[in-house]
């Protein structure tokens, strides 16, 4: 079975003049894009995981609690994981999840 075609408008993207883009500095487009996302009021946190082969994934979680399932079971899994919630954005690399020895033991 062959799925439905979807058409884009890449095309009057691309004919369309330079002046309809502004252009602004990379401070403000940092504040703009990276700072200033909002996720619906629908999704409590977006879940990226990446494992050793660079194979990655994306999760879109409603609640506090299947969050920390996916988060429990990338943990196990020994995955990097970068979490994105309305309170912030983590990130956590396996090694950072490893316990540490405080008496300096090898």
């Amino acid at each position: 079975m062959k799925k439905k075609y979807f058409p884009n408008n890449w095309r009057a993207i691309k004919d369309t003049p330079d002046k309809f883009f502004p252009s602004m500095p990379y401070e403000q487009f940092e504040d703009w894009k990276v700072y200033g996302y909002v996720l619906p009021a629908s999704v409590f946190s977006l879940v990226r995981t990446q494992d050793k082969d660079g194979k990655v994934e994306e999760f879109t979680y409603n609640t506090l609690h299947h969050t920390k399932k996916r988060l429990s079971k990338s943990i196990k899994e020994d995955k990097e994981i970068y979490l994105c919630t309305m309170e912030g954005m983590y990130h956590l690399m396996p090694n950072d999840l490893l316990p540490t020895d405080f008496n300096n033991e090898q």
